[in-house]
Order: C-alpha cells, then sequence, then structure tokens
C-alpha cells in the first residue's frame, strides 16, 4: 500500500498536484483532531489511501469491497450520488454508521471520492454496538479487529455530524480547489447540444415524435422482476428518449421521472413510510444537468430492483437468487434445469433439491407459474391470441400452456378471458 495521497490523486492541472500535499496535511489534520479516518477511493470505488489505516472500521469487515455484497453496493451508490452534489453528502452504510463523501470532480474529469468516517451517530455506546451487530452478518467479521476498533469511536448526535460534514467539506476545498459552475454550464451546453442532434436527425428521417410508451413498460417489467443490471441499462435509454420527446427540458423530464415512480410505488405503503426513499425524489429535484439525473435515477431505480428481487426471495442462496432473477428476466426462453444448472455452476441434481427447498417449489413448477403469471397479463390486456400467448409466454406449445393453466387457475385461457372484470 502507498504511503501518500499523491501517489494517487493525480490531476490533469498542475496547479492542482501541487494542492495535493496541502490536501494530505489538511486531511490528516482534520483526522488527527477527530479521530475519524478519510479514505480515497478511485473513480471505480477502490480502496486506495487513507489518513488513519489501521483504524478503519471497515477492515474488520472480511466482504469489504467484494463485488455484489450489500456493503459494496451501497458504498458505489453513494459514491455516485455524491458526484451530482457541490457538497459532501451523509449517507448511512449497511451496518448503521455514518460515512460522509465527497466526489472529487475539476473541468468536467473525475477524480474519485474522499470518504470520511465510518461515524457512530446515538447516544448510548452498548445501544449502538447491539444494533450493529444486529445488521452485520457474523460470518463476514473479524470480531477481535471489530471489537477494538468500535470501542475507540465517539458517539456523535445528529447536529454534531451536521458540523463535522462541513469541517471535513471546509478541509478539502480550503486545501484545493473545485468549481462546479463552469463544469455544469459546460455540461448542460454537450447535452443539450446532443439532444438537438437526435431531434434533427428524426425531423430528417421523418419519425413522428411520440411519448416513449415501449421504452417505459420495459423499464417498469425490469424493475418489478428484480433485474438490477438490465433495469439501469434501459433507464439511460428511457430518460433520453424522455428528454427528446421533452426537446430537452430537464425540468420537464425530472418532474416525469418523479411521477413515474411515485405511479410504479403508489401501493407500496412501505416505501411510502420510508423518508430516505421521499429523500431520493427529492435529489431528482437538485439535478442540474441530464448527467446528474442520470446518476440520481440510476441509483435510485437499482434500489427499486433491489427490493423487488427481495419480494421475489429472501432467502440465503445466492445461486438460487441469481438463478431467480435470470428467470424473472428470461421467462420465455428455452430453459432446461440442465441449462439453469449451467448457468449458475453447479450441478442439476443439486440445483433441483437446493431450488425446492428454498422456494418450496420444484425448477420446472416455479417456472410454470412465471410464465402462466405473464400469459393472465397478456390475456387481459392484449388481443393475442391464446397461441399467440403461449409462445410468448414460453410454453413448448398452446396445449400445454392450457394444461398448466387449468391446474393453477381450474378454467382455460379463454374461460379466463372472458370472464367479467371485477
Amino acid at each position: 500500500m502507498m504511503n501518500h495521497l499523491h501517489e494517487f490523486l493525480v490531476f490533469s492541472d498542475s496547479k492542482q498536484n501541487r494542492s495535493v500535499l496541502h490536501l494530505e496535511d489538511s486531511l490528516t489534520a482534520f483526522s488527527q483532531i477527530t479521530k475519524i479516518p478519510v479514505s480515497y477511493f478511485d473513480t471505480e470505488g477502490r480502496y486506495c489511501w487513507s489518513t488513519l489505516p489501521e483504524e478503519r472500521l471497515c477492515n474488520a469487515n472480511l466482504e469489504y469491497e467484494k463485488k455484489g455484497t450489500p456493503c459494496t453496493r451501497n458504498l458505489l451508490a453513494s459514491m455516485n450520488i455524491s458526484l451530482s452534489l457541490p457538497d459532501a453528502y451523509i449517507f448511512m452504510c449497511e451496518a448503521g454508521l455514518i460515512h460522509l463523501c465527497f466526489a472529487l470532480i475539476a473541468s468536467g474529469k473525475e477524480y474519485g471520492f474522499l470518504m470520511a468516517g465510518p461515524i457512530a451517530m446515538g447516544n448510548d455506546m452498548e445501544k449502538m454496538i447491539g444494533a450493529f451487530f444486529r445488521k452485520t452478518p457474523a460470518e463476514t467479521m473479524d470480531y477481535t479487529c471489530l471489537m477494538t476498533l468500535l470501542r475507540k469511536m465517539t458517539l456523535y448526535t445528529p447536529r454534531e455530524i451536521a458540523y463535522l460534514s462541513t469541517l471535513f467539506q471546509n478541509s478539502v476545498t480550503g486545501a484545493i480547489s473545485f468549481s462546479r459552475e463552469e463544469d455544469l454550464r459546460a455540461q448542460r451546453n454537450q447535452e443539450q447540444s446532443g439532444i438537438s442532434s437526435r431531434l434533427q436527425q428524426m425531423k430528417k428521417e421523418q419519425l413522428t415524435l411520440e411519448y416513449p410508451h415501449a421504452s417505459e413498460e420495459l423499464l417498469t417489467s425490469l424493475i418489478k422482476s428484480g433485474s438490477h443490471d438490465a433495469c439501469q441499462k434501459q433507464f439511460s435509454k428511457y430518460i433520453e428518449d424522455i428528454m427528446v420527446f421533452e426537446g430537452g427540458n430537464l425540468s420537464i423530464t425530472k418532474l416525469r421521472l418523479i411521477a413515474f415512480i411515485t405511479h410504479l410505488l403508489q401501493h407500496d405503503d412501505t416505501w411510502q413510510r420510508n423518508c430516505e426513499n421521499l429523500y431520493a425524489l427529492e435529489k431528482i429535484n437538485e439535478a442540474k444537468t441530464l448527467r446528474e439525473l442520470m446518476q440520481i435515477g440510476k441509483t435510485l431505480i437499482a434500489a427499486l430492483a433491489d427490493t423487488a428481487a427481495d419480494r421475489f426471495y429472501a432467502g440465503s442462496s445466492p445461486v438460487i437468487k441469481k438463478l431467480i432473477l435470470h428467470l424473472n428476466v428470461h421467462y420465455s426462453d428455452d430453459i432446461t434445469l440442465q441449462k439453469a444448472a449451467d448457468m449458475v455452476h453447479v450441478n442439476p441434481t443439486y440445483l433441483s433439491t437446493l431450488f425446492k427447498q428454498e422456494t418450496g417449489l420444484t425448477f420446472t413448477a416455479y417456472l410454470n407459474r412465471l410464465r402462466i403469471r405473464h400469459g393472465e397479463d397478456m390475456l387481459l390486456n392484449t388481443n393475442l391470441s391464446v397461441t399467440e400467448i403461449a409462445m410468448a409466454a414460453g410454453f413448448s406449445s398452446p396445449g400445454y400452456f392450457t394444461n398448466v393453466f387449468r391446474q393453477v387457475h381450474g378454467i382455460t385461457p379463454r374461460e379466463f378471458r372472458k370472464r367479467p372484470a371485477k
């Protein structure tokens, strides 16, 4: 591990490079006074350097920085949000501890992130430690290291954390300058130019400008399926389509996005009761560029997909979770137990046993139930024939679709379609 910040943080501007030494001194002074480590992460979210490397509580987490863990997802999501904010971003990690994140951006280029923390918040250290252990899987922790570090932590009130945030931000900006206004203007001009070019191309090709219903419906389907990566990719296309439809009007696009998410979750009382979710919606309003809107929106959309995934499967097997998320998106493909086993790299017999143990259904029964749900939706909301629906849902024949449908509902697909609406 390298010992100095300037060995990692290199700017394109020579003046700012000379200021990195001053920045390191400033951050070290912050840490010596507060006893809170400040760490530098590169643009990919990889940990590189810290003012107090031996005092980082994250050192006790054996799963720290492993791809796909809740801790890593939370860290990356928070870094993405900080990219759109001019001030330090205060967030709570999976273990219930507070972190302060400041994105280093100059002349439109990202140079990484500075993270102060973790910081303990509350008024009772024993209660804080108890809550920490309840939220942290035992098998992921080095308890000897953990207890030593926890006992060294100071408890702070919310007001004190706000003061710490100001002190941390001043420690950074006082040592090295990061001007955002010029970058924001350049970014907005570049984005508007891209939208104008696309509109001109559509006019040239005599394409009709319509609201992107298909793009919105696909995004909704991917979110509900729990497909984390797929819905983030589709989200980018959806927002770009909305921007073109609205002629590059970022304000209207933000309102469209808020309306879309609100409609998607209108019956989700749990989500609506969580103030952090409402705060995330407010962040959409604060976006000053399309890029910022993309970053905030992707974080929120990914969280919605993760919540949906947990509803489909809340068990402990990563193999089954991976398979179920795949089935939710690719249910209409030609999927067999053998192909599924090859995809998750396990023996078919083992997968069959584990799947039944974790879900209460055989692999085939689960897949058929999933296909039937989509078949029901098409029966009620499209004019497709039963044969077309059977094929679209992934069944090998209309007869097999009808037989499975009758087993589930006690009536045929045609009878189901003819039932009076409730």
